[in-house]
């Protein structure tokens, strides 16, 4: 199985789970770690990377708008 995992605010790891025989545990392995890149969507349909502090504002609200889906998924 292939997952794509957030790590931080600003890095993705590819990790790969291998499932052992029956009874035996599951072995991740961390493929990458890569930095997140963010675009902005231009007017035109382009799309311009963001660096500095509009990336960490797009990656704040991005995050955010993660937390705020997973608490009305999983309601405590």
């Amino acid at each position: 199985m292939d997952l794509i995992v957030g790590y931080g605010p600003e890095q993705f790891q590819d990790v790969t789970v291998h499932q052992g025989a029956p009874g035996e545990p599951a072995v991740i392995e961390t493929v990458t770690v890569r930095p997140i890149r963010v675009y902005d969507k231009r007017p035109d349909g382009s799309l311009e990377e963001l660096f500095g502090e509009a990336k960490t504002a797009a990656l704040n609200a991005f995050w955010a708008d993660v937390e705020r889906f997973n608490q009305q998924e999983n309601p405590k």
